[in-house]
């Protein structure tokens, strides 16, 4: 009984393998022959079979099975050095070369197609641009932004869902990156383009209070703990934790040029960092407590937000050079510079005020919300209708760009208003006052702040015009170095970008 139990599985195996042995595609898919070979360790001590037609072919199909295995072998080879670009000789012609752009047409086909399924789907969008809300409820909510033919705007949801644990702070977008702040003390990261959590990071001991990217390369943010870290986005490293402030740090902005940066705190005072060396440079004491602080786009001054009025200082004498009071007085919770002439304050009693930025003067009031105005932002966008966007708009130069302004209340909704509208000159008190929003999302959240980001094109060609000029300020090396950075260190991270 037991020769009979092993010699059957023995034989049944044969029966199987034996008419793979004449089929040349079995042979390709294995890595060692399968037939008419001795019984391996997996057979326990099972009898050798007696000679047969398949094993008097023994010799012969292992010499077969060992050639197509080494030249399977080969060409796995052969095909990895054609993917790194690698120049090699092709095994059927002396002296022949191939190289990864000459493949033939068959083999391109197998290497081309997955990639498209894969990369192309990955960065196709067709929004104009993206609205990212943070909430009370530890809610992240994106939205994003269409045009329609009569220049109004179409908001859609795109995501929401639960991001920290705690209520939301604070935002920042810089590229293709999300970053969140909340009282959890930590900050979550996303890559908005695949849509995929990065992350978080847990450098500080308190509330998230303040973030804020340089193009892409680097973010800053601030804290309760009253700390300035410094983050590399390319491996999220902290590069610096700067400590100045005796309390909470509530703002952070960065010059546009890079190397400096000023917040403001709790403990009544603006402090400006180097961050060519990572330390303080200055520190300045304020009349009251500074809630938010911005530079204009030349960066040839700032503005910091008190409770109820607004200091505008010059750079070169660090002195306040104008003030901006509302007429009724209120609390102003947000603002944000709009070219170097305006500045967008959001208020307490509903509104969003502008002003100019060299008087005073009052130029706008936008009404519409119905309570209080939390945050601003804004983003410059081609007017792009759908049915235009991915046809007609080819990179053109004629293409319209409109500045979009998005402010959020605390009852969650969301107001678009076209800057060039706002702006426009008007004599009367009463046209002074402006309810034409071109666009409106109710997102039936508290929301507390709010960040905007530019339209991702399946279109190449129009990257540049529809504002995709961000990816090729990304590539440039605008690096923020702290004083544990050397200039060799900036070579290593150039090269690394190059490849």
């Amino acid at each position: 009984m037991d020769k009979k139990n092993q010699k059957m599985p023995l034989k049944s195996a044969l029966k199987k393998t034996k008419p793979v042995e004449t089929a040349p595609a079995a042979s390709t898919k294995r890595k060692h022959s399968a037939v008419s070979s001795a019984p391996s360790a997996s057979t326990n001590g099972a009898k050798r079979a007696k000679p047969s037609a398949a094993g008097n072919q023994k010799p012969q199909s292992k010499n077969n099975n060992n050639n197509k295995n080494t030249k399977n072998q080969q060409k796995q080879t052969n095909n990895n050095q054609k993917k790194k670009g690698v120049t090699i000789s092709a095994p059927h012609k002396k002296g022949a070369s191939v190289t990864s752009g000459s493949a033939p047409a068959a083999a391109a086909k197998k290497v081309v197609k997955p990639k498209k399924a894969e990369v192309v789907p990955e960065g196709a969008s067709l929004e104009d641009f993206r609205i990212v809300a943070g909430t009370y409820e530890n809610i992240l909510y994106g939205v994003d932004a269409y045009w329609n033919e009569d220049m109004t705007l179409r908001l859609s949801p795109i995501f929401i869902f639960a991001a920290h644990i705690g209520c939301i702070k604070s935002l920042a977008i810089g590229g293709n990156f999300l970053a969140s702040g909340s009282t959890d003390e930590k900050i979550q990261l996303y890559d908005l383009k695949r849509r995929k959590e990065l992350g978080n990071l847990l450098q500080h001991q308190g509330t998230i209070t303040s973030l804020t990217f340089h193009n892409k390369t680097h973010m800053l943010s601030g804290s309760d703990d009253g700390k300035v870290c410094v983050w590399r986005s390319k491996d999220w490293e902290c590069l610096k934790s700067m400590k100045g402030h005796q309390a909470s740090v509530h703002s952070i902005a960065i010059h546009p040029s890079g190397k400096i940066a000023l917040s403001v705190s709790a403990d009544h005072s603006v402090r400006l960092w180097n961050l060519l060396l990572g330390k303080q440079a200055s520190m300045t004491r304020l009349h009251g407590e500074g809630m938010k602080v911005c530079w204009n786009p030349s960066g040839t001054g700032y503005a910091i937000l008190f409770d109820q009025e607004v200091g505008i200082y010059d750079m070169a004498t660090a002195k306040c050079v104008q003030t901006i009071k509302p007429a009724k007085k209120t609390r102003l919770n947000s603002m944000i510079y709009y070219k170097d002439e305006y500045l967008i304050v959001g208020c307490e009693d509903k509104m969003v005020r502008i002003y100019k930025t060299a008087t005073g003067e009052l130029v706008k009031t936008l009404a519409g919300h119905g309570n209080r105005i939390k945050d601003v932002a804004l983003v410059t966008v081609p007017y792009t209708p759908e049915e235009t966007s991915n046809k007609e708009f080819v990179g053109k130069a004629s293409t319209k760009m409109v500045d979009v302004l998005s402010s959020v209340s605390s009852d969650g909704t969301i107001l678009l208003w076209n800057m060039e509208d706002v702006i426009e000159h008007k004599d009367s008190e009463e046209e002074k006052i402006m309810k034409n929003h071109i666009g409106e999302h109710k997102t039936d959240m508290r929301v507390t702040c709010l960040a905007v980001q530019k339209g991702i094109w399946k279109n190449v060609n129009c990257s540049e015009a529809a504002g995709g000029a961000e990816d090729d300020e990304d590539s440039e090396e605008e690096e923020l170095a702290t004083a544990e950075a050397s200039a060799s260190e900036e070579d290593e991270d150039e090269e690394e970008d190059d490849e």
